[in-house]
């Protein structure tokens, strides 16, 4: 069952990418990557990848760069300000008008792959593609379903697993129709 699941995602990010990838239907995101928490390079690189295919299913590219990104994805050790250890807080996105941050903390996104049995890797670009989704969006973007759910259990971790956790359709399309010309990179919408 899990297999049929993954060629069906393979097949709607291709036709996606596909998509996306004909003139006028390039959407570009700028990330970098702050990575304070120390998160060994072989795991960023699988879960850069996978942030990647996320977005792409999306009709979006994401642009890894160290110059001038529109939004850093800043990884820390652990969620401070909670009074208790395991918050189940993952992250949070900071909105600001000289550079905006999708701060993950570590320490709970190893926390839930632990608990539900997902792949670090798999889970950590999950997590980093929502709070990103929260910088694209507006409001607080929060959704019943997909990837922008705010309450992250045991169906959800299915859903990562089974490779089917996306942005949704009207999702997908408001993030398009806030940058027209296909330049979420560079583009200046206002912070909500």
């Amino acid at each position: 069952m899990a297999k049929w699941w993954m060629a069906v995602a393979l097949m709607v990010s291709v036709v996606r990418i596909a998509y996306a990838a004909e003139p006028g239907n390039v959407w570009t995101i700028d990330l970098q990557v702050e990575n304070e928490a120390r998160v060994p390079a072989r795991v960023l690189e699988t879960t850069r990848a996978e942030v990647a295919r996320i977005f792409a299913n999306a009709g979006l590219t994401v642009r890894w760069t160290e110059i001038a990104p529109r939004f850093t994805v800043k990884i820390v050790p652990q969620v401070l300000g909670y009074g208790r250890a395991g918050s189940p807080v993952m992250g949070v996105a900071l909105r600001r008008t000289n550079g905006s941050t999708a701060q993950i903390f570590f320490k709970q996104v190893q926390d839930f792959a632990r608990t539900y049995h997902v792949d670090l890797t798999t889970i950590l670009a999950y997590v980093i593609a929502h709070e990103v989704g929260h910088l694209l969006l507006p409001g607080h973007g929060h959704s019943p379903s997909g990837l922008m759910r705010a309450d992250w259990d045991n169906p959800l971790a299915r859903d990562v697993v089974k490779g089917s956790l996306t942005f949704t359709e009207a999702q997908a399309a408001r993030i398009r129709a806030d940058h027209p010309h296909g330049d979420v990179a560079l583009g200046g919408r206002p912070f909500h």
